[in-house]
C-alpha cells in the first residue's frame, strides 16, 4: 500500500463548507477596502530574492532565517514572498504607476505569504495576510486614516480585546545616531545578552529592544531612547498624530521598545496586540507604519507611504468565541432551499425550479438521483437548509409545491407562481429582487 502524502509542516487546508472563517474575513476585508477607496492589487507569489534583501533588509530575521528561497531551472535566485509591501512597491515602480494614477495610490492585497518559522498556534509557514498601502501620502492624516481602518476592521465584530501600541522611530538620520548610541550602550552588557542578541549587536541592535527574552531585562528597558535624538519636526509630527487620536478618543499606548522587524519603516509605526488568552505568545493582529525610502531602494524617487498588514489566520483564532463572527459563519453555511422531488424522474422539473430560485437570489440545492424523501431530508440537514421544497406527480399537476420550514417543522402548500414572493418574505427580504 502506498504511503499517503501529507501537507507540508506549517501549512493548512481550508475547506469552507466545514469552516468558512477565512472566506468571511476576505469578503469583509474587500468590502471595507472598497468603502475606503482602496483597489485590489495582485502580484506574483514569488519574486527575485534581491527584492526582499534590498527592501526588507539584509539583517532582518526574514532574510537571514525565514525566507523560502530557491534556484529555478535557469539558476535564478527566487523567493516566495515573505511579505507584500516590497512586491506592491516593485509593481508600482515597474509599471510606472506613480505617473499614471492619481496620488496617493491606495491599494489592498490578500493572499498567502511564506516564512520558514517554527510552526505553532498563530504562526504557520504559509499564512494569509490582508493589507493596505497608501502610496504617495502627503499628510499626517493619512496615518490616522490607516490606523482608523485597522480599528474599524476589528469593530465590525465588536472585538475589543486589544491594545493599540504606537511609536515614533523618526527618520533615518536620527536613527543612525540612535543606533550608534545603542551599540555603545549594549556593548557594556554584552555578556548578559543572549547569543541571538549578541549577533544583532553590531548588525541590527534595534531588534534587541523587542526581543522576547532580552527585551524584558531591566538594562534593555533602560537603553537610550530615540526621542533623545529626535528633531523638533519629528517630535511635532508625532504629536500631531496623537492629538488627533486624543480628539477621536482612540486609546493607545506609546511603546518606545516597538521597532517592527523590517528596515524600511520610519517615523510613525504601530501594532495592535490581542489581550486574549487565545493568542498568548503570538498576540500581534495588525502591524504597520510609514516607509519613505523603499521606492528609492527600488530605483525610483523617495516617496512617502504608509501601510498595514493583518494576519488573517491569527485573527480567526482571536474571533473563536466572537458571537458576531460565529453568526456570520452560521449564515454562510445555511443554504436557503433544498429541492426534494419524490422520484428521480422529476429531477429535471426540480432543476427548472432551482434555476428560477437562483435567478431571484435564493440559494438552492438538489440531491439528484435520490428516490427516497428520507435521503433528501438528511441532505437538507447536512446542508443546514432553511426550507425543503417537496413535490411529486400530484403537486406537479396542480402547479404547487410543499414547503417545509426546517426550524418550525411546519409545512405549507404554495402555488408555484407565489413561491418566490413567499420565500422572500420567509427569508426576511424587504424588497423582492426584480
Amino acid at each position: 500500500m502506498l504511503t499517503p502524502i501529507a501537507k507540508p509542516r506549517g501549512t493548512n487546508d481550508y475547506f469552507y463548507q466545514l469552516d468558512p472563517s477565512l472566506d468571511i474575513l476576505i469578503n469583509f476585508a474587500k468590502n471595507l477596502s472598497h468603502l475606503n477607496g482602496y483597489y485590489e492589487i495582485v502580484t506574483p507569489i514569488f519574486e527575485h530574492k534581491e527584492l526582499f534583501v534590498r527592501s526588507v533588509g539584509g539583517t532582518s530575521d526574514i532574510v537571514e532565517k525565514e525566507m523560502y528561497e530557491f534556484l529555478d531551472k535557469n539558476n535564478r535566485s527566487l523567493a516566495l514572498r515573505p511579505e507584500m509591501t516590497a512586491s506592491v512597491c516593485r509593481c508600482i515602480v515597474e509599471n510606472n504607476l506613480l505617473m499614471k494614477m492619481a496620488i496617493p495610490i491606495k491599494v489592498f492585497y490578500i493572499g498567502p505569504m511564506f516564512r520558514y518559522e517554527r510552526p505553532q498556534s498563530g504562526r504557520s509557514r504559509q499564512f494569509y495576510q490582508f493589507g493596505i498601502e497608501c502610496i504617495g501620502s502627503n499628510s499626517y492624516l493619512d496615518v490616522v486614516e490607516i490606523v482608523n481602518f485597522a480599528l474599524s476592521f476589528l469593530q465590525i465584530f465588536h472585538y475589543n480585546e486589544y491594545i493599540l501600541k504606537i511609536n515614533n522611530i523618526c527618520g533615518f538620520e536620527t536613527r543612525k545616531k540612535w543606533i550608534i548610541a545603542l551599540k555603545k550602550y549594549f556593548s557594556k552588557y554584552k555578556s548578559q545578552l543572549s547569543d541571538e542578541s549578541q549577533k544583532r549587536l553590531n548588525k541590527n541592535p534595534l531588534r534587541i529592544l523587542d526581543d522576547k527574552i532580552d527585551g524584558k531585562k531591566d538594562f534593555v528597558k533602560k537603553a537610550p531612547k530615540i526621542i533623545d535624538f529626535a528633531t523638533k519636526n519629528e517630535i511635532d509630527y508625532f504629536k500631531k498624530i496623537t492629538n488627533v487620536f486624543d480628539q477621536q478618543k482612540i486609546k493607545y499606548v506609546v511603546d518606545d521598545t516597538l521597532v517592527r522587524g523590517l528596515d524600511y519603516y520610519c517615523n510613525f509605526i504601530f501594532e495592535i496586540e490581542s489581550t486574549s488568552e487565545l493568542l498568548k505568545g503570538q498576540p500581534t493582529l495588525v502591524g504597520g507604519g510609514q516607509y519613505n525610502s523603499l521606492f528609492k531602494e527600488l530605483g525610483a524617487n523617495e516617496t512617502n507611504c504608509i501601510g498595514l498588514a493583518i494576519g488573517l489566520d491569527r485573527l480567526i483564532i482571536a474571533l473563536t468565541n466572537n458571537e458576531i463572527f460565529n453568526k456570520q459563519k452560521e449564515k454562510y453555511l445555511n443554504v436557503d432551499v433544498v429541492i426534494a422531488p419524490l422520484e428521480s424522474k422529476f429531477d429535471l422539473y426540480a432543476l427548472s425550479i432551482s434555476n428560477c430560485l437562483k435567478q431571484n437570489a435564493i440559494s438552492s440545492l438538489t440531491k439528484f438521483g435520490a428516490n427516497k424523501l428520507e435521503k433528501h431530508f438528511k441532505y437538507a440537514q447536512k446542508q443546514k437548509a432553511k426550507f425543503v421544497i417537496i413535490f411529486g406527480e400530484k403537486e406537479i399537476k396542480k402547479n404547487v409545491v410543499l414547503v417545509k420550514n426546517q426550524k418550525t417543522r411546519q409545512q405549507e402548500e404554495i402555488e408555484l407562481k407565489k413561491l418566490i414572493p413567499y420565500l422572500h418574505k420567509e427569508l426576511g427580504w424587504k424588497n423582492n429582487v426584480e
